[in-house]
């Protein structure tokens, strides 16, 4: 099985609803989002068929965008594929919100700072840029204390896979940093009874 259906399976899960959960609160219905590493497309599913906001999705994966066409063909959303660290294809102040869910802690200073880069330039005013990313904290016991059945087990690969990169992304602080230096505001939230972490962007 392909890495892209595998992860497909996996965002179908009731755990991965949970994680995806704090971003979807967040957001409110009828505006324009771009969802920066989109994957196989379940945050934009779920955007789109619960609250009704215009969703843009793009990824540099082929195989993951795919997936995602598969997964939203019947939904009004566009899937486009980016190349890491090239300007996306959009206008200036063209979206009201962005996430970036489980991406940002899987890469090196210079992706990071494109990105948050590129956020900026297409938020429209009074925007955010949502962030959300595993802590890393937490052990077997803790997580199957709250998720665990035999359809999520992929929680436990999900959390071994990430748990290094991700404790180092919350010790770091990164975006609190980033933040400071470009005179933004910024907030932040432990989710998901501790496995994840919230993190907000606004002018």
């Amino acid at each position: 099985m392909k890495f892209s259906k595998f992860f497909s399976n996996i965002q179908e899960t009731s755990w991965y609803r949970t994680f995806l959960n704090p971003v979807i609160n967040e957001l409110g219905a009828n505006t324009t989002l771009l969802d920066i590493g989109t994957g196989s497309g379940k945050l934009i599913q779920i955007l789109s068929q619960e609250k009704e906001i215009t969703c843009t999705g793009v990824d540099t994966k082929t195989e993951m965008l795919k997936e995602a066409k598969n997964k939203l063909k019947d939904l009004n959303v566009d899937l486009i594929k980016i190349e890491p660290n090239n300007k996306y294809p959009f206008e200036n102040e063209s979206f009201n919100n962005i996430t970036i869910c489980n991406v940002l802690f899987h890469l090196e200073e210079e992706g990071i700072d494109f990105i948050l880069k590129e956020s900026q330039r297409l938020l429209k005013k009074n925007g955010k840029i949502i962030v959300l990313t595993p802590t890393g904290l937490g052990n077997i016991l803790s997580i199957s204390k709250k998720y665990f059945s035999f359809k999520n087990l992929s929680i436990y690969i999900w959390f071994f896979a990430t748990k290094t990169r991700a404790k180092t992304w919350l010790k770091n602080s990164y975006l609190k940093e980033y933040s400071n230096n470009h005179n933004l505001n910024y907030t932040s939230q432990i989710v998901m009874n501790g496995f994840a972490q919230l993190e907000i962007i606004k002018e």
